[in-house]
């Protein structure tokens, strides 16, 4: 007898309108802001890309829908001009852009999640970066 496998749910409700129109918002903050503006302007070449390639990554994680390839981690890890620090004022931005732009449920869900990402993000950097010996970061 042949398995049936059942769709993955949703991790909360919200629309592919309301991801992209987030991602969008955010990277116009991200753009302007004294201390990630940089950073980014670095990195980022073509900010269409790069905000297509956000929002695939977001409708996976949340929606399970196919289409984001990466791996977020290793991306972060071999851009030196990231630091740990950055983290807190990124996902400062996030939350408040989500609270701007979603309903205040869906922001919550979709600021959470990004904080558990964002977290895990700074702490690998960290602990990859630490001085040999050092111990690690927990949190």
């Amino acid at each position: 007898m042949a398995q049936v496998q059942r769709a993955r749910p949703h991790m909360f409700d919200v629309t592919p309108e309301e991801i992209s129109r987030l991602v969008c918002c955010f990277y116009a903050r991200i753009r302007v802001d004294n201390v990630l503006g940089p950073v980014f302007s670095a990195a980022i070449e073509d900010w269409p890309a790069h905000e297509a390639k956000i929002l695939a990554f977001w409708r996976g994680a949340i929606l399970r829908e196919p289409g984001y390839e990466g791996n977020p981690m290793q991306v972060h890890l071999s851009n030196s001009e990231i630091l740990p620090e950055h983290f807190p004022r990124w996902l400062e931005l996030f939350r408040d852009t989500a609270n701007r732009e979603l309903k205040p449920e869906t922001a919550a869900a979709f600021a959470n999640l990004a904080d558990r990402i964002g977290n895990g993000l700074s702490y690998g950097i960290e602990n990859f970066r630490k001085p040999e010996g050092a111990p690690p970061v927990l949190a």
